[in-house]
């Protein structure tokens, strides 16, 4: 591999590594096995997300999370009842790990939709969790935001420039996906149906505070 090294005065860092160790370094990259995912949206209360998201069970139970708080109101309150809406991902033969582990905690997931991960279309994340689960590492990761859920024939839901909180200036669709909350339209792209552990059937958008 080449890189900006050697510079045109044959100058390089003490510490670079030859090309041998790069092409090995390269090699040993190419040759990660990336594993095939699969991934449910599921809401639960923060008593059971407590739990979810230690990582003893990650890896007992093989899965990972992305954890996004939902914030007060209607759907979500405060400490214990507070709402988590969580993207699960996991491999196919590791299904019944990840029920158990959820139904061990009073949130049965069994007829909650599993959708394949596109390997074309996945988000940033989700290729880092392929290799990741791929050498038997898991992870709970945390959104920055916290979600606000807009009802199905709300103005805010119906919103053609997409949902906007009505008292928040700088709100804008969920990244990632927004459309994880979305209601699920046959024929679309939007894979995701509200999920069925306590989920609100609607958009989320997130707020990012001034």
């Amino acid at each position: 591999p080449k890189g900006i090294y050697p510079m045109s005065d044959g100058w390089v860092p003490p510490a670079y590594p030859g090309e041998e160790e790069l092409i090995a370094y390269e090699e040993k990259m190419n040759s990660r096995r990336k594993a095939i995912l699969v991934k449910r949206h599921v809401c639960v209360k923060n008593v059971a997300f407590d739990d979810l998201s230690q990582q003893d069970l990650l890896n007992k139970a093989e899965f990972s999370m992305y954890c996004m708080p939902i914030m007060e109101g209607p759907y979500s309150g405060e400490g214990d009842d507070r709402t988590w809406y969580l993207i699960v991902y996991y491999e196919v033969a590791k299904r019944g790990k990840v029920e158990r582990a959820f139904k061990a905690l009073d949130s049965d997931i069994t007829d909650v939709e599993q959708v394949p991960v596109d390997p074309d279309d996945a988000q940033d994340w989700e290729k880092e969790l392929m290799y990741d689960h791929g050498a038997g590492k898991y992870k709970a990761m945390f959104s920055e935001h916290e979600y606000f859920v807009c009802e199905k024939g709300s103005p805010e839901f119906e919103d053609p420039w997409g949902p906007k909180h009505p008292d928040g200036p700088l709100w804008e669709e969920a990244r990632p996906p927004a459309r994880a909350l979305e209601e699920h339209r046959p024929g679309s792209r939007r894979e995701a149906r509200a999920p069925a552990v306590g989920a609100p059937p609607a958009r989320a958008v997130q707020w990012e505070a001034q």
